[in-house]
């Protein structure tokens, strides 16, 4: 079996990109979502490409976005990965990988309905990414949401073929216990790997060495 995919998200600076040295981490993501306190634009988001470590995948996170816009991050930035964060439909996920030759991850959230059955989204995306809701916030909350909805969710995604990945208020202590009940493909985490909003290289470090120490007991 595979080790976790791990994707550090929500870096803002290039000095966030050079503290994921020495980090085991698979992936680290960028928020093009305009609003969010930890959105990132063009230049800003090339600069922190650049910096990333030689083996880091490079994840653009996106809500709702039109495909002008997803063409010009993609042309600007060689992003590995699209995620799709918001009621994205299944023909714009295939555009993206057709198109953009991008992966792509469709995030839901946990206990609603996908915006288009599961089976729709089946050939257009490579993982499904569970996060958590706040009110009206979709993911970048923080927050854990019950992880007893993931059995469902797992099943239905795995059966399709799918990896399943889960964010929502990840840290270092409570990772395990997560991996430990459910076994998801991939653990997602930004806030959980801060100090006072900014990018903490200790916690990323203990939160991925977290996360490979199961591995090796477990996978």
């Amino acid at each position: 079996m595979s080790r976790t995919f791990v994707k550090l998200c929500g870096l803002q600076t290039p000095e966030d990109a050079e503290k994921l040295n020495g980090v085991d981490a698979d992936a680290a993501g960028m928020i093009f979502v305009p609003g969010r306190r930890r959105t990132v634009k063009g230049k800003q988001a090339a600069a922190i490409a650049a910096q990333l470590p030689r083996g880091i995948e490079k994840v653009g996170v996106f809500m709702d976005p039109a495909e002008e816009d997803l063409r010009e991050a993609t042309n600007r930035i060689p992003l590995d990965w699209v995620q799709l964060h918001g009621t994205e439909s299944p023909r714009l996920c295939r555009w993206v990988k057709e198109e953009l030759g991008t992966a792509v991850i469709k995030v839901v959230h946990a206990g609603q309905a996908p915006p288009a059955p599961a089976e729709a989204y089946a050939d257009h995306v490579d993982a499904v990414l569970v996060d958590s809701v706040l009110g009206k916030q979709k993911g970048g909350t923080g927050q854990v949401f019950s992880w007893d909805l993931l059995r469902t969710e797992q099943a239905h995604w795995r059966a399709l073929g799918l990896p399943v990945w889960v964010a929502g208020g990840l840290t270092a202590d409570n990772v395990e216990g997560l991996l430990t009940e459910h076994a998801p493909d991939g653990v997602d985490t930004s806030s959980g790997v801060e100090s006072e909003g900014v990018k903490d290289r200790s916690k990323m470090r203990r939160f991925v060495e977290r996360v490979r120490k199961y591995d090796r007991q477990h996978r």
